[in-house]
């Protein structure tokens, strides 16, 4: 196995199975207890609220106001984070302290009496599982050695996808309880959090960068990672490649009601049999690309072979003539989508500007995942239009994705710390 160019000399860092898997636990129960609601809960319990005429409308506006927060959460907090002096260490405040704060937030969704109130319970939420994600990810390059971050990360790239159908499995046996919906995901984040916390090798700010947490310092600090050329090109990368996702995760089923004519009930099952590809294509691929990225020391080449993949993905897609070449696709760019998320947190690892400002870092990182999410919906208009005179011609919006996939891949050339 080589090391790369960018492993550095001195990274002799050990850590246990053990303390990677409590760690990988602990990424699984924060993303279980987050995607449970995004997915299914709040639809659920905005169904219960509101009329049949608003719940659409509503359900749109409490997840829109949510990720704001979370937009500005992450690297908030990950600046906060990286400042923190505690004799608990810098991470583990944070975790302790977006635990409970999703704890409240979960608590008010399960009971909320009105749409209003539903709406700040998930801005808690946010709020709190943010917090904790930005303690959670700089993890990574704090304590694991370079030689196995691309498997770690890859363990740690298959947690969202594994959480999606974890809550939703654990949502069937709790639907008589408003409330145990929201808090019997949480469970696992509260066993896997605090596991965590009491294993976690961390330690206080240094004393150059552990001054007092200054508020009006931290928009500086936002922009301050976007000044180095490596961490731009990643982020550029990371946001081209979820425009992509973005477009097939929102269109496949107008795609599939408007393009490939099946019933609505006919497409919601092929959505089912979509999404279960793409997990099990997503999570078998994560793993082996990271030991693989690992052995051979280099991440650059997996990052773009894993663009250039999902960008093929979406291309049979955009052209599918029937269910089976469409399910085809969405393989094929599962397949990709394992790879990208296996090597490219890994690669962010090895290119972050500054050890001491992590978490802030990658907090900043995070918003090239969740911005995409809400231009997606806005930019998908246009490409339809531009797509055919009548606005219904979806294959369009999947040949944008293939664009953006690709563009993706070439991102990634510019960087130099990372091979």
């Amino acid at each position: 196995m080589t090391t790369g160019l960018d492993a550095p000399a001195e990274d002799v860092r050990h850590v246990s199975g053990g303390f990677i898997a409590v760690y990988v636990l602990a990424q699984f129960g924060i993303w279980v207890a987050l995607l449970t609601p995004v997915v299914l809960t709040i639809a659920l319990r905005v169904g219960e609220i509101a009329t049949e005429a608003e719940k659409g409308q509503w359900l749109g506006i409490i997840l829109a106001t949510g990720a704001f927060v979370a937009l500005l959460a992450a690297p908030v907090c990950g600046a906060l984070s990286d400042r923190t002096r505690s004799r608990f260490g810098r991470r583990r405040p944070w975790l302790v302290g977006g635990l409970a704060v999703s704890a409240v937030g979960l608590t008010i969704l399960g009971t909320a009496p009105n749409l209003l109130l539903l709406g700040l319970g998930w801005m808690i939420c946010q709020a709190g599982f943010n917090a904790m994600q930005a303690a959670c990810l700089p993890i990574l390059p704090d304590v694991v050695p370079f030689r196995l971050q691309g498997r770690v990360a890859g363990m740690l790239g298959m947690t969202s996808t594994a959480a999606t159908f974890a809550g939703s499995w654990i949502t069937q046996f709790t639907q008589t309880s408003t409330l145990l919906m929201f808090l019997a995901p949480f469970g696992v984040t509260v066993f896997g959090v605090l596991a965590l916390v009491l294993i976690l090798p961390d330690r206080a700010s240094s004393a150059e960068n552990g001054h007092r947490a200054d508020l009006a310092a931290i928009p500086r600090a936002l922009i301050k990672p976007f000044l180095d050329r490596d961490f731009s090109w990643a982020f550029v990368s990371r946001f081209l490649i979820m425009m992509a996702w973005s477009f097939l995760l929102t269109y496949q089923l107008f795609f599939l009601t408007d393009q490939l004519s099946l019933e609505r009930a006919d497409a919601t099952q092929v959505m089912v049999r979509s999404m279960a590809i793409i997990a099990v294509a997503t999570i078998s691929v994560s793993i082996v690309g990271g030991f693989i990225s690992d052995w051979s020391g280099r991440r650059k080449p997996f990052v773009a072979l894993a663009a250039v993949i999902e960008a093929t993905g979406f291309l049979l897609v955009a052209l599918a003539p029937s269910v089976p070449q469409f399910l085809v696709g969405v393989a094929v760019a599962g397949l990709g989508k394992g790879l990208y998320f296996a090597v490219d947190l890994a690669l962010l690892a090895a290119i972050l500007p500054n050890k001491e400002e992590r978490a802030k870092d990658m907090g900043v990182f995070q918003i090239a995942n969740s911005l995409p999410q809400s231009l997606a919906p806005a930019l998908a208009p246009i490409i339809l239009v531009l797509g055919s005179a009548d606005g219904e011609n979806y294959a369009a919006v999947f040949i944008a994705g293939t664009l953006f996939a690709l563009l993706g891949a070439l991102a990634i050339a510019p960087i130099r710390r990372s091979r």
